[in-house]
């Protein structure tokens, strides 16, 4: 599959959907929570949320902002977010609001700012990942945090596992290129923000990456 836009519009149009959260919230709980546990988010925080999905990063989110806080999701996928929606609903969650929009081209859509800018699992599939980049920060406060999840190649000893890594990421859009992507959005945090810190899982195939806007 190529790296195209469309072709990633097309997968999360699809079934993903229906089995996204079986497949991928017991594989990567533990690297979420622990990457949550890891920010410096706290009560009442502003959060803005890219590639919010069905909501996955979310009980992780409101455990540390509580409901004095505020959570802002945005996607490009109605089927991801009317998965999200039931999420919402049957935890009785009233400090989230949901967005369909395209994040590569979600810049000045609100005017407010948030503490806190978070995308998991979503920026390694967007071709034009840099403008999704740019979009989230410009969206965060002086000194607010960025939170970066994501796939990624993997270097040493554990490179020659990649294939199986793209191989298990391709239903959702992983390609080569995507996760090469990956390690270059991680060397833009470290020269555009401050106080980076970054963490590895899974054979290095998966990391987390913090830092504060200047």
């Amino acid at each position: 599959m190529g790296f195209e836009s469309k072709k990633i519009k097309e997968i999360y149009a699809g079934k993903v959907a229906e089995t996204y959260d079986i497949h991928v919230a017991h594989f990567f709980k533990r690297v979420k929570k622990s990457t949550f546990s890891d920010s410096s988010m706290k009560n009442g925080d502003k959060v803005l949320v890219f590639c919010c999905g069905t909501g996955l990063d979310f009980p992780h989110i409101l455990r540390k902002i509580g409901k004095e806080g505020e959570i802002t999701g945005v996607d490009f996928s109605s089927e991801m977010l009317n998965k999200a929606k039931d999420k919402i609903r049957k935890n009785k969650w009233e400090n989230i609001e949901l967005i369909e929009a395209d994040i590569t081209k979600f810049k000045d859509k609100l005017d407010k700012k948030f503490d806190i800018g978070v995308c998991t699992l979503g920026i390694s599939i967007i071709p034009d990942y840099k403008s999704a980049y740019y979009n989230l920060i410009s969206y965060v406060k002086n000194e607010g945090e960025i939170i970066i999840g994501d796939m990624q190649l993997a270097t040493g000893w554990q490179a020659h596992l990649n294939p199986l890594t793209i191989s298990f990421s391709k239903k959702y859009g992983g390609t080569y290129e995507g996760h090469k992507n990956s390690l270059e959005l991680c060397s833009m945090m470290k020269k555009e923000l401050t106080d980076v810190r970054k963490k590895e899982f899974l054979f290095n195939s998966y990391y987390y990456c913090i830092g504060k806007t200047r």
